[in-house]
């Protein structure tokens, strides 16, 4: 029972789609979405708990990478704990200082019941993850809500009362993602056309959902993947096919997107030619002149005053440094450069899990202008899971 869950559930169980699923619930049954929310955290642990303890040997023979991950889980831990327990932040809500405690807490537990296994990445955790996002998505389509909070003047989408706009966004790159990597690989002429479906519902998606980020990630993630997958000629070669029919076919895409109700095209024009960022620059440069105070160790988990203030910075690397200062930001920036390069080999050599690191890699170009590194689960996750993986070798998968 234990190795089928694996092999099958417990990656979808963890990313986007079963949670999307089961967000539905919430509006088709008139319930509070926050005990929905709260329960999928309590099955996740559960569930993570009962991997760690049919498996105890994940426990023994960490790497030394591996301790590192874990010290700087440690480091970033005990600063929120400050926060929160401590010298109490006058700007942070108490009761939401203690669950974004227990989140982070509750990440050392996730991480350790994804050490690498080859179940994680089977053929059948594949399929499953594809079908289940897939019938999300179809559903956020459909019954998707219209959001005025972003931004009154361009119309987003969210694909319900619990997943905003930009989380339904980043649900349908994760679906372009992993089916161009689908098309790349499938060798059977109608499942690529499966993928190819996918791949445009993933777009289509996007374009509802009328955030930008999703459209910039899943350039890097593709431009990564083709570079490191097919070789810096044939990847050159494919970007540049890829662009010329998407310039091509530009209008028809645009009209498209108007049809849909979204404003994404208007975003994207705002974005390259007024430089249009929603403030970023001005939240980057705050939070710079805060770290500024406190360089050391850090001081803040989130921006204590002025801009944002009580918010994340939209930015994983200043919130290392925001939260932990050098003693923790050093030694995260050395980790996820060491898991880019890890993933670019391991991509080249064509590894089982390659689908699994192009999500690592979407969540890393995500986490560059969108959402807290603090509260994102999958992130931290996915790193683990990334730096546990011993073996270059795509032939003879081998357990740590």
């Amino acid at each position: 029972m234990l190795e089928k869950y694996k092999n099958r559930y417990h990656f979808a169980v963890n990313f986007y789609s079963i949670f999307l699923l089961i967000t539905f619930i919430p509006d088709f049954m008139g319930i509070n979405s926050m005990l929905l929310r709260y329960a999928f955290w309590g099955l996740k642990a559960g569930l993570a708990f009962w991997i760690i303890y049919r498996t105890r040997e994940i426990l023994s023979n960490l790497s030394g990478v591996e301790i590192l991950f874990f010290v700087l889980l440690f480091i970033y831990a005990a600063n929120i704990y400050i926060d929160v327990f401590l010298f109490p932040l006058p700007i942070l809500d108490h009761k939401q200082g203690i669950l974004d405690f227990a989140q982070f807490c509750l990440i050392f537990f996730l991480a350790l019941s994804f050490r690498y296994h080859p179940s994680f990445h089977s053929q059948q955790s594949f399929n499953f993850f594809i079908i289940t996002l897939t019938a999300g998505l179809i559903l956020a389509y459909f019954f998707a809500i219209q959001n005025f909070k972003l931004d009154t003047t361009n119309i987003r989408y969210d694909a319900n009362s619990t997943v905003n706009s930009i989380g339904y966004g980043q649900a349908g790159c994760a679906l372009c993602i992993i089916s161009l990597y689908g098309i790349i690989n499938q060798k059977v002429n109608y499942l690529r056309v499966i993928f190819i479906i996918t791949l445009i519902l993933g777009m289509i998606s996007i374009a509802k959902a009328g955030t930008r980020s999703p459209v910039v990630v899943l350039a890097f993630v593709s431009a990564f993947y083709f570079l490191a997958r097919l070789g810096v000629v044939k990847g050159i070669m494919l970007m540049l096919v890829l662009l010329g029919l998407m310039i091509v076919y530009l209008d028809s895409i645009i009209e498209l997107m108007e049809s849909m109700g979204s404003t994404l095209a208007t975003r994207l024009t705002s974005m390259i030619e007024e430089g249009e960022s929603s403030g970023r620059d001005q939240i980057y440069k705050h939070t710079l002149n805060i770290i500024n105070e406190s360089p050391i160790f850090g001081a803040y988990y989130v921006i204590p005053y002025g801009l944002q203030k009580g918010s994340y910075p939209h930015n994983f690397f200043l919130e290392v440094f925001l939260a932990t200062g050098v003693v923790g930001g050093v030694l995260y920036v050395c980790l996820v450069f060491y898991s880019i390069f890890k993933c670019y080999n391991l991509i080249k050599q064509d590894h089982g899990s390659s689908w699994i690191l192009l999500l690592y890699l979407q969540m890393i170009c995500f986490g560059m202008f969108s959402t807290g590194l603090y509260s994102s689960q999958d992130f931290w996750i996915l790193l683990f899971f990334l730096l546990s993986i011993r073996n270059y070798d795509s032939k003879t998968e081998v357990e740590p």
